[in-house]
């Protein structure tokens, strides 16, 4: 049916346009906790030479988990908001002594209350803006980025175990 990407559905005002970036944000905790949910804590901690640990890359992924669910929470809530600054490859050096499960369960926790937020949220909603380092952004590229974001480092830890890329 032509057109049927652009609906609105009225019983609830939910989004169709942008259920499956909805969607791509809701398999994120699984798709981590199928990754490293069974890896030992000594080869999670592992260092290798030339990058971050699974640890710490898992914990940059909840710092900017959390971070991204306040700001986009901000987004469907507020007139332009500006994300909090912090450093691009942000190490999250206090969230590393926390178990790979408690990481895990603190994406799943930020991811839930997003995707519950964005699932109500009306089309006509994901065209607002706000400012990350200075750059205008709409809640459709933000969530876009987030997604992203995540499957690059999914990518990046799945190839650190040797685990063949599924895309």
């Amino acid at each position: 049916m032509p057109g049927q990407g652009n609906r609105i559905d009225f019983v609830t005002g939910a989004p169709e346009k942008y259920a499956r970036l909805v969607d791509g944000l809701s398999i994120v905790p699984n798709q981590y906790r199928d990754a490293v949910g069974r890896v030992s804590d000594a080869v999670m901690r592992q260092e290798p030479g030339d990058s971050w640990s699974l640890q710490r890359i898992l914990a940059h992924v909840v710092f900017v988990t959390e971070a991204n669910d306040i700001f986009i929470h901000q987004m469907a809530t507020m007139t332009d908001p500006v994300r909090k600054e912090f450093p691009m490859g942000f190490e999250a050096i206090d969230l590393e002594p926390l178990s790979a499960d408690e990481l895990l369960q603190h994406i799943e926790d930020a991811l839930g209350r997003t995707v519950a937020l964005l699932s109500g949220t009306p089309d006509a909603a994901w065209g607002r803006p706000g400012y990350i380092r200075g750059q205008r952004r709409s809640l459709k590229q933000v969530v876009e980025g987030h997604i992203a974001h995540f499957d690059e480092h999914l990518t990046e830890m799945r190839r650190m175990l040797g685990v063949p890329a599924t895309r």
